[in-house]
């Protein structure tokens, strides 16, 4: 009899193990269709419906417009999205205009959309820096400030279910103490490159505020500018002229840069013109064996992405990433 259990278990989990992954179609139309008495929130980013998800456990049901390796800064609507702004109960946004592609903004522009960016720069503008005559939107690249979203989400939810006020506050707590033992992390982990080791050149400047509070010296904490630089600026899908590449090659002679860093979904092209410009000057720079994730997640929770991008940086320069880890 055991034997027989046994033999009628061998295709049940052959069936689990090999069965595809649910394709994105089929994720849209349950988070569509389902009445599954969940708060249904549509996410504009990743690492906005990653500190959603957090907050609201099995009473959310949330949905990331922009997925994958697209770009929110030139995002454009496809068929279909008008209906998941119309289906959602709560719509997430990074704000400070990252999602500034015309048709998404007129669309977010909606009582039930919540601007996390937004919220947190009316609260406390001196944190957040400068880009093109208006504010870096790459504010979740600074753990500590990024967090300052979370009771908005909190109260978002509770708003929406009233309920459960209570565990979305306790869930809400959680998150922020995990955060800042993350963020704490990504500081100490920073701290062990040597100081003049602790230089980042990426495809775009997304990296602002990761090189604010983090790549900052102890004895300067106002030399974070000097240790940061990208070609492409603000949005990827920027230019790079000769120009843009002189002024890295001056920066990585001057602050003697050996690595650069590629980001996950942006192209190398503007990067590797600078190594051959170098190397034909008898200068060697090196591209990062694995990716940045900046703007596109790359992996399953904000927390992840922010604790990758700390080893990846630290491997190439010089740290310790035994220190830490995140589960």
């Amino acid at each position: 009899m055991r034997y027989l259990k046994v033999l009628w278990m061998i295709p049940v989990l052959v069936f689990l193990v090999f069965r595809p992954a649910p394709s994105m179609e089929g994720i849209v139309h349950r988070w569509m269709l389902f009445d599954d008495n969940k708060i249904h929130v549509l996410a504009t980013t990743k690492m906005c419906a990653s500190l959603v998800e957090e907050v609201g456990g099995e009473r959310v049901h949330v949905l990331t417009l922009i997925d994958g390796e697209l770009d929110p800064h030139s995002y454009q609507l496809v068929k279909g999205d008008a209906e998941k702004f119309r289906r959602a109960d709560l719509i997430v946004a990074n704000g400070l205009h990252l999602e500034h592609g015309r048709s998404l903004e007129k669309l977010l522009n909606q009582p039930k959309t919540l601007f996390l960016g937004d919220e947190v720069h009316r609260k406390a503008p001196e944190l957040f820096l400068p880009m093109d005559g208006g504010v870096d939107p790459h504010f979740w690249m600074d753990v500590s400030l990024f967090s300052k979203s979370v009771p908005h989400i909190v109260e978002a939810l509770q708003k929406k279910d009233p309920q459960h006020a209570e565990e979305y506050a306790l869930r809400g707590g959680d998150l922020l103490l995990k955060l800042d033992r993350l963020d704490h992390k990504i500081r100490a982990r920073m701290s062990h490159i040597p100081p003049q080791m602790r230089y980042l050149v990426t495809s775009h400047d997304a990296f602002q505020y990761y090189a604010k509070r983090y790549l900052a010296s102890a004895e300067n904490p106002d030399d974070w500018s000097e240790r940061f630089l990208a070609p492409e600026g603000v949005s990827p899908d920027g230019q790079i002229g000769a120009l843009d590449i002189d002024k890295i090659i001056r920066h990585v002679l001057t602050y003697r840069v050996y690595t650069v860093f590629a980001e996950s979904n942006i192209s190398k092209d503007s990067l590797n013109k600078i190594i051959e410009a170098l190397q034909q000057q008898g200068v060697e720079l090196n591209l990062s064996k694995e990716d940045l994730f900046a703007d596109s997640m790359g992996v399953d929770t904000y927390e992840q992405m922010m604790d990758h991008n700390s080893k990846v940086i630290a491997k190439e320069l010089g740290g310790n990433i035994q220190d830490v880890s995140v589960n």
